[in-house]
């Protein structure tokens, strides 16, 4: 499988976790952590932000590059919101879009 593709799986698995974390903090208010704002405004950040990602998948095959650094710009934007375990959603994130920037 080439880098690319891996990546591409990377940024979804990613980006799904992002949403999963935003849904939840939505759902019961709480979040565990450091955060940069209230828990409304961190779960609706999450999960727009997660859905950004997933819109921003559908051109991997037409802009690769643009695709990458913009799931790396927005990983790099929700990290203060994420916090404590589910900031590993943002890393995996982060790990797919270097991965889909720099393919080969």
């Amino acid at each position: 499988m080439e880098v690319g593709k891996t990546g591409l799986w990377t940024a979804a698995i990613g980006a799904l976790l992002i949403l999963i974390d935003g849904i939840v903090v939505l759902a019961t208010g709480n979040f565990y952590g450091w955060h940069y704002a209230g828990a409304t405004a961190t779960g609706w950040i999450e999960v727009i932000i997660s859905i950004l990602i997933w819109i921003s998948l559908a051109w991997y095959k037409s802009h690769p590059a643009a695709v990458g650094w913009t799931i790396v710009i927005l990983s790099l934007i929700t990290m203060p919101f994420d916090g404590g375990f589910w900031t590993i959603g943002a890393w995996i994130a982060l790990i797919g879009g270097v991965l889909i920037a720099y393919r080969k």
